[in-house]
C-alpha cells in the first residue's frame, strides 16, 4: 500500500532510482497487483508439497536432507537415538527376541533413512554380525552410542548400557532444544530487521538524492 503511492513520486521526478529501489518497487507492484494469483499458488504449493512428502520418494528426500541440516539434524538424530536406546532396552528386558524388537524399534524412529539402517541391521544379525557393527558401518549413528553398544554386548549388560544411552541422548536433546529456541528468537530479530532496514534504506535514499538535486 505504502511503496506503490510513494513509487509514483519517484516516477514524477523522472531521476534514475538505485537499484535496491527498483528492486523494492518491482516487488511491491507486483505482489500489489497479482496477490488473487499469489494467494491460491500459494494454498496450491503449500498442498502440493505435503501429498509429495508423504510419498515414498518425497519422504526419503526430505528424511536424508533433514539430517544434513545444521542444528536441526543434530537434534533430529539425538531424538532418534534415544528414542531407539529407550525402546529397544525395554523390548529386551521385557524377553523380547532381538529380531523381533528390532522390527518393532524401526517404526520409532520415524526416519527413513535410520528405518533403512536398523532393517539392514537386523538382516545383518539373522547372519551373525553384532549390533555395533552394523550401526557402526552405516555411519548415522553415533560414535559414542555405537561404542557403548558395543560394551554392553561385549559384558552381556546390552540393556542396562542402552538405558544409559537413552539417558544420555536425552539429555542431549534438552540442550539442543534449549540452544535452538535461545537462537531463534534472535534470528527473527535479525531477519525482520534486514527486511524493515531493506525497505526503509530503499525509500529513503532516493529521497535523499531528490532533496539534494533539489538544494
Amino acid at each position: 500500500m505504502v511503496v506503490p503511492q510513494i513509487s509514483v513520486v519517484f516516477a514524477d521526478s523522472g531521476k534514475a532510482l538505485p537499484w535496491n529501489t527498483q528492486i523494492l518497487i518491482t516487488m511491491a507492484g507486483f505482489t500489489g497487483s497479482y496477490w488473487w494469483v499469489l494467494v491460491p499458488l500459494g494454498i496450491g504449493g503449500y498442498v502440493g508439497f505435503r501429498r509429495w512428502s508423504r510419498t515414498v520418494r518425497g519422504r526419503s528426500w526430505l528424511d536424508r536432507n533433514y539430517l544434513k541440516v545444521p542444528v536441526v539434524g543434530r537434534l533430529i538424530r539425538f531424538v532418534a537415538v534415544a528414542r531407539f536406546a529407550r525402546t529397544l532396552a525395554t523390548m529386551l528386558a521385557s524377553g523380547v527376541a532381538l529380531l523381533t524388537a528390532l522390527q518393532i524399534v524401526k517404526k520409532v524412529l520415524n526416519n527413513t533413512v535410520l528405518e533403512k539402517v536398523v532393517e539392514e541391521s537386523r538382516d545383518a544379525i539373522r547372519e551373525g554380525e553384532s549390533i555395533a557393527a552394523t550401526l557402526k558401518k552405516s555411519g548415522q549413528f553415533p560414535s559414542m552410542m555405537v561404542h557403548m553398544v558395543a560394551v554392553g554386548e561385549r559384558s552381556g549388560q546390552l540393556e542396562a548400557m542402552l538405558e544409559n544411552v537413552a539417558t544420555a541422548y536425552e539429555r542431549d536433546v534438552e540442550v539442543e532444544v534449549t540452544r535452538l529456541t535461545t537462537m531463534l528468537s534472535p534470528l527473527m530479530i535479525v531477519v525482520m530487521a534486514i527486511g524493515v532496514g531493506f525497505i526503509v534504506f530503499s525509500i529513503i535514499t532516493p529521497i535523499m538524492d531528490m532533496q539534494q538535486f533539489i538544494s
